[in-house]
């Protein structure tokens, strides 16, 4: 008895130290592995976002506000539209949501403007009109020509 009677004081002064050693709290960014990146972000859906014009054909369009309209993009239910560069488009379009994508039927409206807003509008038209596919490059869209890249699109506004 004599022999327990030492032991239980021992035991408790353990006990209570190890409650009392905690590990400190660390931040998410803290506890995070070395070198470990945060999920990826799920691109846009393809319909109900606006899209915005970033690269045409491997040439970098670059629009200045306010003499120059950004060059978008809105699919939803079947109908294509947006502006060109120099007019307001619109037209039909078909995919299956998630490869497959083309354009049919793009019109647009017929004010004139300077020669390179012309020029862009006319190659965004027949670019368009040869896509068949589509993919996502992290959050962006890119139109797809036979598996090439023709267009790169950067979301503007989610619906």
């Amino acid at each position: 008895m004599f022999k327990l009677a030492r032991l239980i004081p021992l035991a408790a002064i353990v006990a209570i130290t190890a409650g009392c050693a905690q590990t400190p709290v660390r931040s998410d960014a803290a506890a995070a592995t070395p070198g470990a990146t945060s999920p990826a972000k799920p691109a846009p859906k393809l319909t109900q976002t606006q899209w915005k014009l970033k690269e045409l054909k491997g040439k970098q369009v670059v629009r200045k506000a306010p003499e120059q309209r950004e060059v978008t993009l809105l699919l939803a239910e079947g109908r294509a539209s947006g502006h060109s560069g120099c007019n307001q488009m619109m037209g039909g379009y078909t995919s299956d949501g998630v490869s497959t994508l083309a354009f049919s039927q793009l019109a647009g409206t017929m004010m004139m403007c300077q020669p390179q807003d012309m020029d862009l509008e006319r190659l965004l038209l027949t670019t368009l009109g040869e896509v068949n596919g589509y993919r996502y490059a992290d959050q962006e869209l890119l139109l797809l020509k036979d598996g090439v890249p023709v267009a790169r699109y950067e979301a503007l506004t989610v619906k």
